[in-house]
């Protein structure tokens, strides 16, 4: 896994040096529970670079625990992502987007997931639009319960040409872990260079 995150990073550097690639880095803040009751706060910070072939790569690291329960319950992820958008001339840009990550339980526990995304981003009027899409996300490891169909709406504000806000409800399915099926909400900031 240290390569693949290794070979992300140098892959992310290597872009955001070319021609009129746009660095950004985005923060978001999240409460969740799931259909067992349990609560959960998180917190992320991405940091990424968009290409002018509207090519996005980002390194995003997260953590996560439950609201009401000790610091054991802390778990820690980190995740390497490609997204691309299409520009078809309609009044929407669908994209599809590849992650890998490494997600570390507070039992010193640790192992690799995937994700596939897909998705459109709709604008509604000046500078509002709408992030509607669906993510499938499992673990290499058969043994580790990860998989999960999530689902969400998101809506996002250019504040001005650097600055973006956004709040996303999302609703996760999963037939293997009811710990995975959850209903969340997330604000988001993000800031563009």
């Amino acid at each position: 896994m240290k390569k693949i995150i290794m070979g992300g990073l140098l892959a992310l550097s290597g872009a955001a040096l070319a021609g009129d690639n746009k660095p950004f880095v985005s923060l978001d803040a999240s409460s969740e529970k799931d259909t067992l009751a349990s609560e959960y706060i998180g917190a992320n910070i991405t940091i990424g670079v968009k290409t002018a072939d509207k090519f996005e790569y980002s390194v995003k690291a997260g953590t996560s625990a439950k609201s009401t329960s000790s610091s054991d319950t802390i778990s820690n992820n980190l995740e390497f992502k490609v997204k691309k958008s299409f520009d078809l001339g309609m009044f929407f840009l669908p994209y599809v987007a590849v992650r890998i990550g490494e997600k570390l339980n507070y039992n010193t526990t640790h192992f690799t997931h995937y994700a596939f995304d897909a998705g459109a981003k709709v604008p509604l009027s000046n500078g509002i639009s709408l992030d509607i899409g669906t993510r499938y996300r499992n673990s290499f490891d058969s043994a580790e319960n990860y998989k999960s169909m999530r689902y969400h709406a998101m809506f996002l504000y250019d504040v001005d040409q650097h600055n973006t806000v956004g709040l996303r409800y999302a609703r996760s399915y999963s037939d293997v872990s009811d710990y995975e099926e959850r209903k969340s909400w997330r604000v988001h900031y993000q800031r563009s260079y």
